[in-house]
């Protein structure tokens, strides 16, 4: 076993659950966003654990995506919140998952392709309120009742819409989207078509404003503890998930003037201790990290110095007595130092969600909690 791994903790997944329900209040719905693999925490054993908490609505993208939930054993309602294709409606039908519609000619595809369903196959009703990507914008609403109303193998379980700002806790274009939304769920109702349950505040719009609007919410980026907005996590108090670490590979001690790493962008102004950790940006560890971030180690805050390989990153341990074994966090705490998921994305001018989802499948999760 290489000394590269994820240790996911999901007894801090439970109590950020909890602690989301607690803000939406009860009665709502939450749908609990398990796509990209659990944003690299392992949708499978997140699952589960959610489940036992009492969690029973989940959404992923894709159709695969909920395949593999329910053969891991994981009931309750699961969403397909991005593409779905109507020559599946057999398999969304077969494995109980609910695709999205999102605009006409798939709607019109996904009506013919379940015209003999009995009973009919339910879905929910994606709408653009401003982030222009998919779903059905308000001058559709018409046309889209139209078809509702006369597909007979399709009933529609749910309505929702994705937030483009909501991590900006100050910014109208939350408020302008909500009302966009309240507008085309009661045109959709007047046409004569029930919405089923309402969702719209994800991860941001349940930390930075009012969690209860609607029927329901969708958190995603939050369960794993890490908030959306680099200024805080709205009075939450989140706890993250995540810890990546690997271990001291090799300690070198070089003389000044030693170039390091490919192109030798870093070369050493003093005597210095160098460390190879076995990690590089195919485990998630990514290039833009290079002169970019600190690992903890010892106890200390260690710069990352030249390029970061494919497989192998370098680390300034000069002064601290680092050797061959000493474990290195990457992500995550160490006493009381910590590096945070915000910490890397700033580094490589992203976002958490980047750096979590690009931890790589050959880094092993190892579960607690």
């Amino acid at each position: 076993m290489r000394p590269t791994s994820a240790t996911i903790d999901l007894g801090a997944i439970a109590r950020n659950y909890r602690r989301i329900a607690d803000r939406v209040g009860g009665g709502r719905a939450l749908f609990c966003v398990v796509k990209g693999d659990a944003y690299g925490h392992g949708a499978a054993a997140v699952a589960r654990r959610l489940a036992s908490e009492g969690a029973d609505r989940f959404a992923v993208a894709i159709l695969e995506e909920g395949i593999a939930l329910r053969q891991a054993g994981v009931y309750g309602e699961i969403l397909l919140l991005n593409f779905s294709d109507p020559a599946d409606a057999g398999a969304h039908r077969a494995y109980a998952l609910v695709p999205t519609l999102h605009d006409l000619d798939q709607a019109r595809r996904f009506a013919e392709a379940t015209r003999k369903f009995v009973p009919p196959l339910p879905v929910h009703v994606k709408l653009d309120t401003g982030m222009g990507r998919i779903g059905f914008r308000p001058e559709e609403i018409a046309a889209a009742a139209d078809l509702l109303r006369r597909a007979t193998g399709l009933t529609v379980a749910g309505t929702f819409t994705n937030l483009a700002s909501a991590e900006d806790a100050g910014s109208p274009e939350t408020d302008r989207q909500v009302e966009s939304m309240r507008a085309c769920v009661a045109a959709l109702s007047a046409a004569g078509v029930s919405p089923g349950l309402v969702h719209v505040a994800n991860s941001a719009g349940v930390l930075f404003h009012d969690a209860g609007r609607f029927d329901g919410a969708r958190p995603g980026l939050a369960l794993y503890g890490v908030s959306p907005s680099d200024v805080g996590d709205g009075g939450a108090g989140l706890e993250p998930a995540m810890t990546l670490e690997t271990r001291v590979m090799a300690v070198k001690d070089v003389p000044p003037g030693t170039a390091l790493g490919y192109g030798g962008r870093f070369v050493t102004a003093h005597a210095s201790a160098i460390a190879t950790l076995p990690i590089g940006y195919h485990d998630g560890f990514r290039r833009s990290f290079s002169g970019r971030v600190r690992v903890l180690l010892r106890g200390s805050e260690l710069p990352v110095v030249g390029a970061v390989s494919m497989d192998l990153t370098l680390v300034d341990a000069t002064g601290v007595g680092a050797r061959a074994g000493d474990r290195v966090v990457c992500l995550g705490s160490d006493g009381a130092a910590r590096v945070s998921a915000w910490d890397l994305a700033r580094a490589a001018d992203t976002v958490p969600y980047e750096v979590l989802c690009g931890i790589g499948s050959r880094v092993p999760r190892v579960y607690a909690g």
